[in-house]
């Protein structure tokens, strides 16, 4: 059976869409941005000052299910600007120590000013 992960310190997702669901161990996350759960908005316009705030998010929901970015998986992440790889590459190889998740990089148009989007599968340890 599957169930909401909610948090407070996770931005309200502005669609009719859940922020992360658990399913027995494993735990599910809609593609998180570099929103600011306070505001609503994008926090910057770097690329790198997103994709922090983009893994802080998706730590919330992780820590809100149980988990936490060790118990990562798998991630797809979106980036509006390919050019971009190295800058946030330099911030996923700060986030995941140890085995790597697998991962799959793709370029995408997002919304509301994003330059990245990250999705992730885990499963709570």
């Amino acid at each position: 059976m599957k169930a909401l992960i909610s948090s407070d310190k996770v931005p309200t997702p502005p669609g009719p869409y859940s922020p992360g669901l658990t399913v027995g161990d494993w735990i599910f996350l809609s593609g998180q941005g570099g929103f600011d759960p306070n505001t609503g908005r994008v926090v910057s316009d770097d690329l790198a000052e997103q994709t922090e705030q983009t893994f802080n998010n998706i730590e919330a929901v992780l820590e809100a299910a149980g988990a936490s970015l060790d118990d990562v998986i798998s991630c797809l992440v979106h980036l509006v600007d390919l050019a971009d790889f190295p800058a946030f590459n330099a911030v996923y190889e700060q986030k995941f120590t140890g085995v790597k998740p697998v991962r799959t990089t793709v370029r995408a148009d997002l919304v509301a000013g994003l330059l990245v989007e990250i999705t992730v599968i885990a499963r709570a340890s």
